[in-house]
């Protein structure tokens, strides 16, 4: 390994639940590559979203701190540079580090950043779900799928510049798109127009592929760092051939009843249900969720293929063994389970327990029950890396570093949070959920090993009282957990240092990493 560091690829899908997985009992052979690197390295059963919606949870990420602390509490707003992501501190460390795909921390309204340097990446290319960027690439490429290529993208928002494309792009839309979604049983289910070697996730593979060729070629003693970000399968569900007829409705598993409807629904999920127009999919039925399962699990075997890419290329060049690949996904997606769509307030195993598997560079082989959530990349990446705490800002997080080695956790969670909006949760490390609604005040609770399709209900159970009344302790306990942990934009800096306030002797003083602010933020932090 370059000085001791592994080479760490960290792949990203996006709108993906744990279950989904084959080797997560999803019962549909779409996900081989996974499966296999799942049984080559470690799989993590228990990884849960720590705010179950795109742009706070990559916020999460970056930062390994709550939305709480980072202020990214929905999409649409921008992550400030007013505290380090994991990518300056591996960055600082010697690592070069690139990111390429989906970032999401910047508002979809407002033209992508190009260039995102400013949270610690020297080389990027960010597509986002509005894809101009993947256009412009068709467009030098492929030159004949262009005109297909931009009816897929978003052709304007209020804070974009005049675009020439815009028109162009909305006209395309109606003439390409709109037939598409016409013969669906669901507007965001259909086929591709596109062949799969112009789509937007064969796009991004190639990015980071060139990045880590070019670096391997011209500084192989140097650690790489290399985030792979990708859209799919996230909605709308619109697989290339032959990924879009590949399953069978028939062969699909069927959905977990939705239980919160009962004697007395709960409002929130009652609304929730119709995200997305989802009531056109549900009143048709479950015939109607079986071909949705299947086209997301075209798009799930087309990512599971791009996936394969970037473990042969590693192979190719004899790097596997020097190098640490970590697959996970930003949220999950409920498919249809208790006749549910996407993700956000839905807290059920679909929406917020995610897949993470680590391969490679000697990681463990093995499964672990461990309580893992988003907050533990940060932590975890610098003890990869091997990055003393003087270089790392304060964490919430707690590494799993420790278990890819093969040693014990030595910290391990009790509890964590889920939360997003006017929903809150707590998982437990002995698998309870009990889930708070605020806007009804209304609550869920499950014993998760014995229900693990979340249909019977105890929270009124009068035989469980106490396993409430000490699950709203622990909820409340979790969702002030945050406020404990100092924050790294009001620490003083004294000599380049930013020093913690209840160290007299600064013995536990950290880096300063002055950054670029955002293309959104207005100026300099």
């Amino acid at each position: 390994m370059p000085n001791g560091m592994p080479h760490i690829v960290f792949v990203m899908a996006d709108q993906l639940a744990a279950q989904s997985l084959g080797c997560y009992g999803s019962g549909v052979p779409s996900t081989p590559t996974l499966d296999a690197l799942a049984a080559s390295g470690l799989k993590f059963e228990r990884c849960y979203a720590t705010s179950p919606v795109c742009g706070p949870n990559r916020a999460c990420f970056l930062t390994g701190r709550s939305p709480v602390i980072h202020g990214i509490t929905s999409n649409n707003f921008v992550l400030r540079t007013d505290m380090p992501s994991y990518a300056h501190v591996l960055q600082a460390s010697g690592y070069r580090t690139g990111a390429f795909g989906k970032f999401h921390v910047t508002p979809m309204h407002c033209p992508a950043p190009g260039d995102m340097r400013y949270l610690g990446f020297d080389e990027s290319v960010n597509t986002d779900d509005t894809k101009w960027t993947w256009y412009q690439w068709v467009a030098r490429e492929h030159p004949e799928h262009a005109e297909t290529a931009l009816a897929m993208c978003w052709p304007g928002w209020p804070c974009m510049p005049p675009n020439p494309l815009a028109s162009q792009c909305r006209e395309l839309g109606g003439q390409v798109l709109a037939p598409l979604r016409t013969a669906s049983d669901w507007h965001l289910m259909y086929q591709s127009a596109l062949p799969a070697e112009v789509h937007d996730s064969t796009y991004i593979t190639e990015c980071g592929l060139d990045f880590m060729t070019r670096h391997l070629d011209s500084q192989n003693d140097q650690p790489f760092f290399c985030h792979i970000s990708y859209v799919d399968p996230h909605d709308p569900y619109d697989p290339p051939e032959p990924y879009a007829t590949m399953f069978s409705p028939e062969d699909m598993p069927l959905p977990a009843p939705a239980e919160w409807k009962g004697n007395n629904p709960i409002p929130e999920l009652a609304t929730a249900r119709a995200d997305l127009r989802g009531d056109e999919l549900f009143d048709q039925g479950v015939a109607a969720i079986q071909k949705f399962r299947a086209i997301y699990h075209g798009s799930l075997k087309y990512l599971d293929d791009q996936v394969a890419r970037i473990v042969s290329f590693l192979r190719a060049r004899g790097i596997d063994d020097d190098t640490r690949i970590i697959f996970t996904t930003d949220h999950g997606e409920m498919l249809g389970d208790h006749e549910m769509l996407t993700k956000g307030i839905k807290h059920y195993d679909m929406g917020i327990r995610c897949p993470l598997i680590v391969a490679g560079g000697n990681v463990a082989q093995g499964v672990t029950d461990r309580l893992t959530c988003t907050l533990d990349f940060f932590p975890t990446f610098c003890d990869f890396a091997g990055i003393p705490a003087s270089e790392r800002p304060p964490l919430e997080g707690r590494s799993f570093a420790p278990i890819c080695d093969g040693n014990p956790d030595t910290n391990p969670w009790a509890a964590v949070s889920v939360a997003f909006g006017p929903v809150e949760s707590v998982i437990t490390a002995d698998n309870w959920r009990l889930t708070r609604y605020l806007g009804s005040g209304r609550m869920q609770m499950f014993n998760l090993t014995d229900d693990p399709r979340e249909q019977c209900d105890l929270i009124d159970d009068p035989a469980y009282i106490e396993r409430k009344i000490e699950m709203l302790g622990r909820l409340i306990e979790v969702m002030n957990y945050p406020k404990s942990i100092m924050n790294y934009r009001n620490l003083p800096v004294i000599d380049g240092k930013k020093i913690p306030v209840h160290e007299d002797q600064f013995k536990d003083a950290i880096r300063y990493f002055p950054q670029t602010a955002s293309p959104h933020e207005g100026g300099e932090s």
